[in-house]
């Protein structure tokens, strides 16, 4: 494995139990084997460590955290501060990759020389089931943009599951509990700021997200996502004021969906 980077896979839980064989068994399935999978409990309180232990693999590590930070924001930074590799990866306790994920997203940066990537998905439920999306959302994600910073705020199309980077370009998590659900949109802001090409999307399904009832797919939730993501634009452009017009496109398009879906829906 001389010739083939390291990579540090950073997973945070909290109480899933329920899923995480199956996340885990993804990643030993992988087949790119040269990884570390550090798992960072956020002070579970089911059985999901106990879970863990039944899969015996010397490269997999668990972290208990003393108490519980509320969001995944201190896991990930822990998980950071413990990874040896030259790359992170990073994948949420419930979603699933495809064998090949690593294998394809590491020639897929040394074929474009670049050192940051994400990928399309494969939306799933709570049953392994594929969800459809919507016609209005299916006609937007055809025709949206996903090359610059730009792209990036107004549709913020960068999974934290799919990302492989460079781990010298990473920095912290926001843990300010108002960045709980938006901490890694504004990771990803702050990477791309000034340094856009080193990014490229990669136009394949390499993971299965999963969408649970009473995360974004709930109503409530989803407002109260939205409103952070425009928190975080509104103070990403506070500090990088080359990217207003940006902004304003974003709002305008904003705008725009939400007038459509209220009149069709009507």
């Amino acid at each position: 494995m001389n010739n083939k980077p390291l990579i540090s896979i950073i997973t945070p839980i909290f109480n899933g139990e329920k899923y995480i064989l199956e996340t885990i068994q993804s990643v030993l399935n992988q087949t790119y084997t040269n990884w570390e999978m550090i798992i960072v409990d956020n002070k579970s309180t089911d059985d999901s460590i106990k879970t863990i232990k039944t899969i015996c693999d010397e490269r997999i590590m668990i972290i208990s955290l003393e108490y519980n930070s509320g969001g995944p924001a201190r896991p990930r930074n822990i998980g950071l501060d413990n990874a040896k590799g030259e790359y992170i990866a990073f994948l949420d306790a419930d979603d699933v990759w495809d064998r090949n994920k690593l294998k394809n997203q590491i020639l897929f940066l040394k074929e474009n020389n670049i050192e940051f990537t994400s990928s399309d998905c494969i939306l799933i439920d709570d049953g392994n089931n594929e969800i459809q999306l919507g016609l209005l959302s299916r006609i937007y994600s055809k025709f949206t943009k996903k090359k610059t910073l730009c792209d990036v705020m107004k549709n913020n199309f960068i999974l934290t599951s799919s990302v492989l980077i460079k781990k010298n370009l990473m920095k912290k998590f926001n843990e300010d509990k108002n960045y709980i659900a938006v901490e890694d949109f504004d990771m990803w802001l702050d990477v791309l700021a000034n340094n856009e090409n080193i990014y490229k999307y990669q136009n394949e399904k390499l993971i299965q997200y999963r969408i649970l009832e009473g995360s974004i797919s709930n109503r409530k939730n989803a407002l109260n996502q939205e409103l952070k993501a425009n928190l975080v634009l509104a103070n990403f452009v506070l500090q990088h004021s080359q990217y207003t017009k940006c902004y304003i496109q974003h709002m305008m398009v904003h705008f725009l969906i939400k007038f459509l879906k209220r009149n069709l829906s009507s």
